[in-house]
Formats: structure tokens, sequence, C-alpha cells
């Protein structure tokens, strides 16, 4: 009798234990977050207490237990999902992502994820009680469940050490960890609290006035001012990596062939996404951290900071980006003249009042790669004719998700046995023979154009495809980083040569890289490059900081910094390698 009288109070909760419970283990099942049980002595009271106040906003009916469930079923369904394709774990701060994530979705997801909007929002409102008095108790209960995020944010010191005494805390070695242990909605508001605390601690810190930043030391090594191209391609895999896949015709034209030779191997940031992380790393020589912001580009407001654009800008080069997507792409704008680029070039759709030679009309598309270059390269033959040394950077966006391709243009090129016709990982196989002959064709003009130039080409990072880091294990990816994680890509580098090159492990190891090239071995007897000899954790993350501090205009006191100094504690959230 007592069951039957309580049952259909407390039903509700149990369908939402359980619904949780089937998706997590269903994800976890394709590679989504594991070791998830434990978490719900955190997570579910919480979780409880939002889905109450949700629920009884509501009038009585079974149609308000699915109208309240819904919201949580997609969070946590959402949250696995990303960390698939991006292995990454959601934060609060990813949310500032999400207008990159709609400008690069297809027109389909967008409609079907507004249209699932509207109906949840237009069904929570039809079913919304109509007695004010009626609302007392839900909204009680939700601002009764404000108070975790709203500490976090207010007073995310004060958050951390309370909840440390109650045995609930950040794992600094494993974000996964972290949220398998304490809860996905939990782990929320402790990730934000933590890079609270971490900001409060830069505005307090010095900037370095780092003296292997100094541009005057460049200035004094540079003998020879040689132009430099960087291209920094989309998802740039190489199939042939796939151990799995048997090619009947070969996956890259044989122009392709004098590249491959060159070939090299490098750590990206970030794997399925996130290319502004692994741009930052390339042009900055830093690792990116993201201590302050889902992206540093984010946090970027235009103020200068000591990266490679700007370096070279003080030593008499004209910088000149191109971007060939939207401005507000990861803050592309901003960031950009953060960096130092003089001049940022968007497609002429997107670029408004903003000057640039990039002619592109055809809005919520990605340009191909080879009628970029053929563009670049036109505007390449106008910097060399204006005789004043450059720094050539360009960025691809070709080959993003979900792969689509121009059928007529670009005919299926590659016969694979191992791979479904139609999955991302077929489409992106196609993309990478027409691609690789763009690269190709390129790198072969401006050659021709620039005997003396010095050229660098990498990928952001490896694709999601069909499943993520599942896909590669199934089809035995070959590049495999430290702890499993499939960030190692390929680069190629063309430009002087001698036995002593370094080849950099890393992509924050490029700057010293090019610098080393450019200044034939000079710049790194002066200082400690990143490709020679390894950085400590502490001194990584003084010059990290000190480039997020100038970066985001946070007035802090100068200070000076000798080479080796640890003048900047390694921030809460860093293991013993800095990561």
């Amino acid at each position: 009798m007592l069951l039957k009288k309580f049952f259909p109070k407390i039903a509700p909760y149990l369908l939402l234990a359980v619904l949780l419970c089937g998706v997590s283990w269903v994800f976890q099942m394709i590679g989504g977050i594991n070791d998830f049980i434990i978490a719900f002595r955190f997570e579910l009271p919480y979780l409880f207490l939002l889905f109450a106040s949700l629920l009884y906003m509501m009038r009585p009916g079974p149609w308000r237990i699915v109208i309240a469930v819904i919201p949580f079923v997609v969070l946590y369904a959402g949250m696995d999902l990303f960390f698939i394709f991006m292995q990454s774990i959601f934060k609060l701060d990813d949310i500032s992502l999400l207008p990159e994530g709609l400008n690069v979705s297809p027109l389909w997801l967008k409609i079907l994820g507004s249209l699932v909007l509207i109906g949840w929002a237009g069904s929570f409102v039809i079913l919304l009680k109509r007695q004010p008095r009626q609302f007392i108790i839900p909204l009680l209960l939700l601002f009764l469940a404000a108070v975790p995020p709203f500490a976090a944010y207010r007073i995310p010191g004060k958050f951390l050490q309370v909840a440390e005494s109650l045995g609930i805390k950040v794992l600094p070695w494993s974000d996964r960890w972290t949220a398998a242990e304490i809860g996905r909605t939990i782990s929320l508001f402790f990730f934000a609290a933590d890079k609270r605390e971490a900001l409060d601690r830069l505005r307090l810190l010095p900037v370095v006035n780092d003296p292997e930043r100094e541009p005057s030391l460049l200035q004094d090594v540079l003998k020879e001012k040689r132009n430099i191209y960087i291209l920094v391609l989309e998802s740039f895999l190489d199939p042939q990596q796939f151990a799995k896949l048997q090619y009947r015709t070969p996956p890259a034209p044989p122009r392709f062939a004098l590249l491959r030779k060159n070939m090299h191997i490098a750590q990206s940031p970030v794997f399925g996404g996130g290319t502004a992380q692994a741009e930052f790393e390339v042009l900055c020589g830093v690792p990116a951290y993201k201590l302050y912001s889902s992206a540093e580009f984010n946090m970027l407001n235009g103020s200068p900071t000591p990266c490679l654009p700007n370096l070279l800008a003080e030593a008499g080069y004209r910088t000149v980006a191109t971007q060939p997507y939207k401005p507000e792409f990861f803050n592309s704008d901003k960031a950009y003249r953060s960096l130092g680029f003089q001049e940022v070039n968007f497609p002429s759709i997107y670029a408004g009042n903003r000057p640039t030679y990039l002619k592109y009309d055809i809005p919520e598309s990605y340009i191909f790669d080879g009628d970029l270059f053929e563009q670049n390269l036109s505007y390449v033959q106008k910097l060399i004719a204006d005789g004043r040394p450059f720094l050539n950077y360009v960025l691809g966006i070709y080959g993003h998700m979900p792969h689509q391709t121009d059928t007529k243009r670009f005919p299926p090129m590659v016969d694979i046995d191992g791979v479904r016709k139609g999955s991302q990982t077929y489409l992106a196989i196609q993309q990478f023979y027409y691609r690789a002959g763009a690269v190709a064709d390129y790198v072969k003009k401006l050659r021709e154009m620039d005997p003396r130039g010095i050229i660098l080409i990498t990928s952001d990072h490896l694709p999601p495809l069909d499943l993520g880091q599942r896909t590669y294990q199934t089809l035995g990816y070959r590049l495999v980083s430290n702890g499993g994680e499939y960030r190692q890509n390929i680069w190629m580098y063309d430009g002087p040569q001698n036995t002593k090159t370094e080849w950099p492990n890393s992509y924050y190891e490029y700057m010293d890289f090019l610098l080393d090239v450019l200044t034939e071995g000079q710049f790194c007897k002066r200082v400690t490059c990143k490709n020679r000899q390894d950085w400590l954790p502490d001194r990584l993350t003084a010059t990290y900081n000190s480039i997020m501090a100038q970066g985001s205009g946070i007035a802090v006191r100068p200070a000076d910094f000798a080479a080796g100094d640890d003048v900047h504690p390694t921030p809460a959230g860093l293991d013993k390698e800095g990561k």
C-alpha cells in the first residue's frame, strides 16, 4: 500500500536515473566516457533537484515527464558525443565554441536542431502552470540548484576549498577521470571554478620580459631575410597510415611523391577539432594549455603578443594571413592582430569592409584548397614584386567535416577495400587525393617564384571521421601519440636543409625551428630552442602566461625574466609534464 502511494511520485526520478545510466552505457560501447556509475553518488542528487524544479513548473500529466527528461538526456548524449569526436571533456566555456560549431554545421543539422529546440520550448510553455503561487516551490528548487554554479563563478577559490574538504576535487592528470569520478554536470562547475581561479592568479602575475622573444635578438642574428610560407590545412590526414585499408589505386597523385619524401611527424594539441589550438602553437611557440579559455584565440583582443608574426614584423617583415572562412571563426580577426599580422584576408563574401584579395562568394561553404592556393599564389607574386620580406600564412579549411565534395568536379579517384562507400572515412580519403595534388602544385609554383623561400606545411589535427578515435583504432592508424591519443600528424618542410637540422616533434616547436632555419642556426646558438632541447614545464607555463596576459590586455606589472627562471608557479590543472 505504501509503495503504491509513493511509487507515482518517485517513478519520474527512477526513469531519469535509468535513462541517464542507459545513455552512458550505450555511448561507452562506442568510445564515450566510461566508468560512470561511481559518479552518480554526486551527480544524481543534483540532477534530481534540477529535474524537480523543471517538472513541477508544469501541470500534472505524463507529457511533463517527457519534456522534463529531454534536456538531461540531451546533455548526457551531447557530452559523450563531444568526447567521442573531440577526445576532450565538455566544459562550460566550450559553449563559446557553439558559434563556430554552428558555422561549420550542415544546413540540415541546423534546421533539425532549431526544430527540436522550438518544439521543446513550445511544449514546455504550453504545459506551464498558470497560477503564480504554483511557481514558488519550483523556483525555490531552481534557486538552490543555482548555488553551486554561482559559487563556482563568483568565489572559485572558496568553492574548490569547501568541495575538497568534502572529498570532491578536479583530478589534474585527467579531465575524463574527473568527469567519471564526480559526474558530467558536477564536473562542469569544478572545471569552471578551476579556470576562474587560474584567471584570477594570472591577473596578479607579472608579464615576463623574455629575452628570447626580444625583437633585437632576431635582428642581430638575421643575415638573409628569406620569405616564409606557413600553410595549416584542416584535417589533412595521410591515408597510407591506415594499416587495414587496401588501395587498389593510389590515394594520392604521383606528383605528391616528392613532398612525401620531405614528410615528418609532429604532435598536435588537439584531435577532431579545435583548429585555433593548432594555430596558436604554430604561431606562438608554446603549448595550448587552455588554462583560461576553451581556445586561446578567444581571449585575444588585438593587444600585441610576442608571437612569431610580431617578431618578424619588428625585424622588417610584412606579415600577411589568409583565413578562408568567417572573421568570427575562433575570434580570428582579433586573434590574428594580437599575434602580429599586419594584414588579414578573409573571403570577399565575409570580409565586409575589410580589404581582401580572396574572391569567394558561395556562403556557408569551404573553398577548395586548390582554388585558395591559386589566388594566394597570385597575391604572393605581388608580395615578391614589392621587394619587402614577408610571412605568408594560409589556413585551409576545405577538409572540414562532413567532407562534402562536388563529385562532378572531383569524382572519386581512390578505389579502397575495407571501408564503406559514403562514410566519412571514404569521403576524407577521396578529398585527400585532390588536396594532395593541390598542395604539390602549390609548393612547386612557390619554389619557382621564390627559390630561397622557407615553406612549412602541416595539418591542424586529424578529422574525427565516423566514430572518432575508434575509427582509427579499427582501421589500424599507425600514428599514435603518447597515451594512445591520435594527435600525431604529418607535416612537410621545403627549404634549406643541413645535417644539423632538428625536426620538431610538437607543434609548439615549429616557431623555434623556423627561426633556427631562417638564421642558419644562429638563433639557437643564442637561446634554448624547443626543437633542440626540452623546456621545463614551469618555463613553458611562464611564457604561455605572459602571452595570454598581453594578448588579452590584462594589466600586470612588467618584470625581467632570465632564461630558466621559475617566475611562475605551474597553475592548478597542469601535471608534471605541463599538460
